[in-house]
């Protein structure tokens, strides 16, 4: 898949393809060639992205971890208290990294307009696993702690057909299936790593008069309707006028997270929503002081 938006410089396009065929090509195991004794090359096994995955399945077995949304409800939370814990993050969750005195373990990445608009920073966040959708290897240098993943999509279409969604996936290794939101797949990144519980802090699934204003998609933020958007992250400087945003499918959100829930459930596992504030009730809600003692 070719992923990269109009508004993707046409400059930038050479190197774009070249990094994109470079993480497909280093996807899988491979035969490379390394110097050895008296420097002679020879033939040596080269891990792929997915083995890279695979050998992550059930390693933070029984760790409780926390997904942390982008929303403005952050602001309530002592984000401090999470310093030693394993964390989830996504998107432009990094600019609060300075603020918190700590990076999240994992950064994760989906949508194609948001890691356009951020990608001369994603390649100099340091610290986090850095976690992208193959198709998007093509915004942004990646480095040794970055992990490609497999996420079916078509260029301009949904990825699924209507009797097909939701689907949540086990083996992340193998593949990792949209929900509408980033949300869902650090879900499912979360439940291949074996963690249990898993607490949810940031989603405020509040999302104003946007999806009243405007169907599904994308829009441009302009004068007329950057009000709207101030208020629904963390930050008020988290877009911009002239970015591009995506209206949420609410509904389909929800039947994700609902399908996430009941996949975490029948393998003896939990998912609480701990937010702030939430307007999301498909998870068990709880206090998030109440989990530090």
């Amino acid at each position: 898949m070719l992923a990269w938006t109009p508004q993707f410089p046409n400059a930038a396009l050479p190197l774009a393809y070249w990094r994109l065929l470079k993480a497909r090509h280093g996807y899988f195991d491979r035969v490379g060639l390394k110097l050895g004794p008296w420097g002679l090359p020879h033939f040596t096994h080269r891990a792929g992205y997915q083995q890279r995955l695979a050998l992550m399945r059930n390693k933070q077995k029984d760790r409780r971890c926390f997904i942390i949304a982008n929303g403005p409800s952050l602001q309530q939370l002592d984000m401090t208290k999470l310093r030693r814990e394993l964390t989830l993050g996504c998107n432009g969750i990094y600019a609060a990294f300075p603020d918190w005195g700590f990076h999240t373990s994992y950064l994760v990445y989906e949508d194609i307009e948001q890691l356009e608009l951020r990608r001369h920073d994603v390649g100099k966040v340091k610290g986090p696993i850095k976690m992208a959708a193959l198709y998007n290897a093509y915004a942004f240098k990646a480095d040794r702690q970055t992990l490609f993943f497999n996420a079916p999509r078509m260029r301009g279409q949904r990825y699924y057909w209507e009797d097909l969604y939701p689907q949540f996936s086990t083996d992340f290794a193998s593949i990792v299936h949209l929900g509408s939101t980033v949300t869902y797949i650090m879900l499912q990144l979360a439940y291949h790593l074996g963690c249990n519980p898993v607490y949810i802090v940031g989603l405020d699934h509040d999302y104003g008069e946007l999806p009243k204003r405007f169907p599904p998609g994308k829009i441009t933020i302009t004068e007329e309707n950057v009000e709207m958007i101030r208020g629904l992250h963390f930050s008020n400087t988290y877009y911009q006028v002239g970015d591009q945003i995506g209206v949420p499918d609410v509904a389909r959100q929800e039947a994700a997270y609902t399908l996430a829930r009941d996949a975490f459930v029948a393998d003896g596992r939990q998912v609480f929503n701990a937010s702030a504030h939430t307007a999301l009730d498909v998870f068990e809600r709880c206090d998030f002081d109440g989990l530090f003692g």
